[in-house]
């Protein structure tokens, strides 16, 4: 190599290093979850059954940046609004078909400004809701597009504060007996009327479902002309959160990493998270597939890794990073990292705990016990 060329390379070579985000290093020992102490962590507030309140089944919980809650019913088909104390408003949505009236299914989603987004899971339609005077969340408008030959549904995720566009997830259900262990699924921004203005600006890794050949294994459920089988245990799975500053950071377990990004959609920090490979036990194998029948355990357990991912999902606060790590007979294994990815701690939530949030030290939850009606729980955890 001539010293013009030698010289260019080494240009080349630092200017890399300059444009490259701040990747912390990974020192000392790896992480080992069972030798972190213990965090406390106790029930602040339980949203039961209260004067003018009956929960039914409880599918998505919205917390606005006032402290105001937004909780979706799919048995009594209704969205119900709590304040900041918990205390019972109202309900703000029923099933019909008029204007700000829902369908059989919906989601929620909050977007830009304290925006209750509301998609219907039948149609390409999404209502808006926001708040009057009072605080109380009305319906403000709606929008519908043609899905089109190649439509793929987009699960909105999120906005940044004053901004009219949101992040999605577009999926494509597909159901085969022969299907990749995983799939990758574009995330996408659109516009109010979702349109998308920006296309697989990241993509996430997801677990295909597993499905069996109903000559071979038959339930009393098909779907597409398949026999569901299961979600095979510890797979890898891509996660991504928005943060309160308008950042968004996505996690990728199988890299043990995770990647923050800027609300120009430059990446702006990467945290690596040095935890000590877990290998999967028969005794995870045993608590996992316990209710499953045999052919169905027997099938699901071809397709569980050897090693369990570094983290199950993941929560951001601006200065912590909470990690759900296992599964077992104690309940959810819960870990809070630092932002410089450096372990404080860990505890154990409930396993019927489906956690939404992770803000100002507080955990929010739809505690969803089988045995008795569900309800929203809201967790100190004390740091």
């Amino acid at each position: 190599m001539n010293k013009l060329a030698s010289l260019i390379v080494i240009f080349v070579f630092f200017l890399g290093i300059g444009n490259t985000p701040p990747l912390l290093a990974q020192e000392g020992d790896p992480v080992e979850y069972d030798e972190l102490p213990v965090i406390k962590v106790d029930i602040d507030t339980e949203i039961r059954e209260a004067q003018g309140y009956l929960p039914g089944r409880l599918n998505d919980l919205i917390l606005m940046s006032d402290g105001t809650l937004l909780v979706s019913d799919i048995q009594k088909k209704t969205i119900e609004q709590f304040n900041t104390e918990g205390k019972y408003m109202g309900t703000i949505a029923r099933e019909g078909q008029g204007p700000g009236e829902l369908p059989f299914m919906f989601t929620l989603a909050g977007g830009e400004n304290d925006t209750l987004i509301v998609q219907h899971s039948s149609s390409t339609q999404v209502d808006f809701f926001g708040q009057e005077s009072g605080g109380i969340y009305t319906h403000a408008r709606s929008s519908k597009t043609d899905p089109g030959e190649n439509y793929h549904p987009a699960a909105i995720v999120g906005s940044h504060s004053g901004s009219s566009y949101y992040y999605a997830i577009r999926s494509k259900t597909e159901v085969d007996t022969d299907l990749p262990e995983y799939k990758m699924d574009p995330i996408v921004i659109m516009d109010g009327f979702q349109h998308i203005i920006r296309d697989s600006l990241h993509m996430l890794k997801r677990p295909n479902y597993v499905y069996a050949d109903p000559t071979k294994y038959s339930t009393n459920i098909t779907f597409g002309g398949k026999t569901p089988v299961g979600m095979p245990p510890y797979r890898y799975q891509d996660r991504f959160r928005m943060m309160d500053n308008g950042h968004y950071l996505i996690a990728h377990p199988d890299s043990s990493a995770l990647f923050i990004n800027n609300r120009n959609d430059e990446l702006i920090r990467q945290i690596p998270l040095n935890v000590e490979p877990r290998h999967v036990q028969k005794s995870d194998l045993d608590y996992h597939l316990s209710e499953e029948p045999r052919e169905a355990s027997r099938r699901l357990k071809r397709y569980v890794p050897e090693l369990k991912p570094p983290f199950l999902n993941i929560w951001v606060s601006p200065d912590y990073i909470l990690l759900h790590t296992d599964n077992s007979g104690e309940g959810k294994e819960m870990a809070v990292f630092t932002m410089e990815g450096e372990p404080i701690g860990k505890f154990y939530l409930s396993e019927f705990d489906d956690i939404r949030y992770f803000r100002n030290n507080r955990i929010y939850t739809l505690y969803k016990n089988p045995e008795r009606e569900h309800s929203i729980r809201i967790y100190n955890v004390y740091l």
